[in-house]
């Protein structure tokens, strides 16, 4: 495990080398997401080295923060990484799976960097933990677009901000969610390399579920 400093956000990190180690996806999450006064209480699922929540929560220590992550190992690291940070009483830790998190659980916001790479010649030559970590399924974005409609069918309140790539991602793939009657933002998109990143915003309730 090495420590990693992060000048930008103020913050240091150990991150072990099978963790997702934080690039362009990460950091535009964390450079777009705002809070509005009414939320209190945020999940981050598939924290890895905790860096969102841990930025986000000295932005808005107001805020309370649930990081979620399947690994037990990231789950442990995040846990030192929060207390390095001196901000562990603003955030909790659950190793579980993503699907578990939302429910019962009430957020206000939901935050997920998803694996969101298409499984192709390149991605079949990772090992299998990076593709757990990069591969979101034949196209890349089914990984997301399964998790919103699971939150859709729990008629889920909360504000999912998430990420889709151009790489297996088109138009057509944002009109089918909205033809599915997913209330999808793209509020912002970063370029990098041979990719553009959408930040997404997605509202998965119906006015009539509330």
């Amino acid at each position: 495990m090495v420590s990693y400093d992060f000048p930008k956000y103020q913050i240091v990190l150990e991150i072990d080398e099978d963790i997702y180690f934080p690039a362009e996806d990460t950091f535009a999450l964390i450079d777009s997401i705002r809070f509005n006064k009414e939320v209190t209480f945020v999940v981050e699922l598939g924290g890895g080295s905790g860096i969102i929540s841990i930025v986000l929560a000295k932005k808005y220590p107001d805020v309370r923060f649930l990081i979620t992550d399947i690994s037990y190992k990231a789950v442990k690291m995040i846990k030192k990484n929060i207390n390095l940070n001196g901000i562990k009483n603003h955030i909790d830790l659950i190793c579980m799976d993503k699907l578990d998190a939302s429910n019962h659980l009430n957020p206000d916001i939901i935050i997920w960097n998803p694996p969101y790479l298409p499984k192709d010649e390149e991605t079949d030559n990772l090992k299998a933990l990076e593709k757990l970590m990069l591969i979101g399924g034949n196209k890349g974005f089914e990984a997301a677009h399964e998790f919103i409609k699971y939150l859709k069918s729990q008629k889920n309140q909360a504000i999912f901000y998430t990420i889709f790539s151009s790489v297996g991602t088109t138009d057509n793939t944002f009109n089918k969610l909205k033809n599915e009657g997913i209330d999808l933002e793209i509020y912002d998109e970063v370029k990098i390399f041979f990719e553009k990143l959408y930040l997404v915003k997605v509202k998965v309730w119906d006015n009539n579920d509330k």
